[in-house]
């Protein structure tokens, strides 16, 4: 039975956001699937290494072009790293929204919600990966405090809402996404419900982390980086590498299947576990 293709909407706070499941776009654009890429903001308040270490330094010292670059500068080298980013994983569909990071996303700019809500009728998405709206502790959340990821999680949960509600006046059709799934990065590791094998993915993983030099990454930064998370999630996972992801909501499905990683593990040796972590089977 030939496979369904679907179709991705990704949603993030900032450009680096989507490094947490940029393996799992890589591994669906490559089955012939379609995935969007969506930056709430573009980032202008976080994670501006460069500067924040040149005024570290007395102001005779400091470089002019980084103390003097202006926030549309900065905002436009980050748009143009996500966009060289999502090319190493085969998304050619690239947005930068201009809601700002700081204060957060959706409390002090409800529009962000309505932005969403019209985002999702326009591209009609089977799948959708956004970051975790809980707060509080819930679900496993490692952080209990709301910052501009779970404000982002919150505006793109409200805005699925909405659009599967008919709205007077408007003849475009609603739409209901059918699966939501949250990077598992934001939650202890009990509580995912699957991991994705990147191990294929993750050269480009690595690659993707060095382009980000807005941050001040760099190659090796950028593969230590990658080695410590996808390669833990991916040890805890009987694979190299993975990107752990929880569900919104359990699926109903005809039957149970399990996939050819659950059926090993009552074959395998620990002997073969530990190969398989290493990459040699």
């Amino acid at each position: 039975m030939s496979r369904e293709q679907l179709r991705f909407l990704v949603v993030m706070a900032h450009p680096h956001d989507f490094t947490h499941c940029a393996g799992t776009c890589g591994v669906h654009t490559g089955l012939g699937d379609e995935v969007i890429w969506v930056s709430m903001t573009s980032g202008r308040m976080t994670h501006n290494e460069r500067l924040a270490d040149e005024l570290m330094k007395p102001e005779s010292e400091q470089d002019p072009a980084i103390v003097n670059q202006s926030a549309e500068s900065y905002a436009a080298e980050k748009a143009s790293e996500l966009e060289q980013v999502g090319a190493l994983f085969g998304v050619k569909d690239v947005r930068v929204l201009d809601f700002t990071d700081k204060p957060f996303v959706v409390e002090r700019q409800p529009d962000s919600i309505e932005v969403m809500r019209e985002l999702i009728l326009e591209t009609r998405p089977h799948v959708i990966l956004t970051q975790s709206p809980f707060v509080d502790g819930h679900h496993g959340m490692a952080s209990a405090t709301k910052n501009d990821h779970t404000e982002t999680g919150i505006a793109v949960m409200e805005a699925k809402l909405l659009a599967q509600l008919p709205r007077y006046g408007q003849r475009m059709a609603p739409h209901t996404v059918p699966a939501t799934y949250f990077p598992g990065i934001y939650f202890a590791r009990e509580y995912w419900d699957f991991a994705v094998d990147v191990t294929d993915q993750i050269d480009a993983r690595k690659k993707a982390e060095a382009l980000y030099k807005s941050q001040g990454h760099d190659e090796e930064y950028g593969a230590r980086r990658v080695e410590i998370s996808v390669g833990h999630q991916g040890m805890s996972s009987g694979v190299p590498y993975a990107e752990g992801f929880v569900q919104e909501s359990a699926p109903t499905v005809p039957h149970i299947e399990l996939s050819p990683y659950t059926l090993r593990k009552g074959t395998e040796t620990r002997a073969d576990t530990m190969r398989s972590i290493a990459g040699k089977k």
